[in-house]
């Protein structure tokens, strides 16, 4: 069985290095692509010096980044983290033993172990907000849809159909596994504090819940 962990990236040169060595460690023998959509502070370069496989767009766009790693990567089991240092690589073989129950896992951070200062409380609020609206329009009840760690087996990725842009990608992982019946385990997460400025925002947040709203009409 071949494993990939997937980091989609922009501006994360702070964080990236030292994420892809503790992946190394965890999983020795996964392979590991940096999908970096436009970053200018030298991310790709440091990526691709510490071991990386790298794909880069000219467009910027998480929900981009990640859909065309869906179309390029072929492997049995994918794991996908945020790269901002914020997501413990050690929780890999958790997401991953996660896949033998079902086709998709997504880490619950909210039942981990979240350090102080890892999410203030607009963005706490925010994100129970978002996930309650997800609960409530698709009866697929989930306790993190914003999370940034998520695992899939070959099947399920290769069965979404990605048209989100940014980063209401995770909406869209959900709005798939509801539309389209795919199983999510959750599991338990520790979350700390992400390195640099964070590009999330309050506008962020809207777009995500109209995303949710959109695709339930659609």
């Amino acid at each position: 069985m071949n494993v990939c962990v997937l980091l989609p990236t922009l501006n994360e040169a702070g964080s990236v290095a030292g994420l892809i060595a503790r992946i190394r460690r965890m999983e020795p023998d996964s392979r590991i692509v940096v999908v970096d959509s436009g970053s200018t502070d030298g991310t790709p370069a440091i990526a691709k010096h510490a071991g990386a496989e790298l794909v880069e767009l000219r467009e910027r766009g998480k929900g981009l980044a990640i859909r065309k790693a869906f179309e390029e990567i072929d492997a049995d089991r994918l794991v996908l983290l945020d790269s901002d240092g914020s997501y413990a690589p050690e929780e890999i073989p958790g997401m991953l033993a996660a896949l033998d129950k079902c086709p998709v896992a997504v880490g619950n951070r909210f039942c981990g172990k979240m350090k102080p200062g890892a999410m203030d409380p607009l963005n706490a609020f925010g994100n129970r907000m978002l996930t309650l609206l997800a609960n409530l329009l698709y009866g697929k009840r989930i306790h993190d849809v914003c999370s940034g760690s998520w695992a899939f087996r070959r099947d399920a990725y290769k069965a979404m159909a990605i048209d989100a842009r940014g980063f209401d990608v995770e909406a869209n992982f959900y709005t798939e596994c509801a539309r389209k019946r795919i199983a999510i385990c959750e599991v338990p997460v520790s979350y700390g504090k992400r390195e640099g400025t964070s590009k999330l925002n309050v506008l962020d947040g809207f777009r995500i819940g109209v995303y949710l709203i959109r695709e339930r009409l659609r």
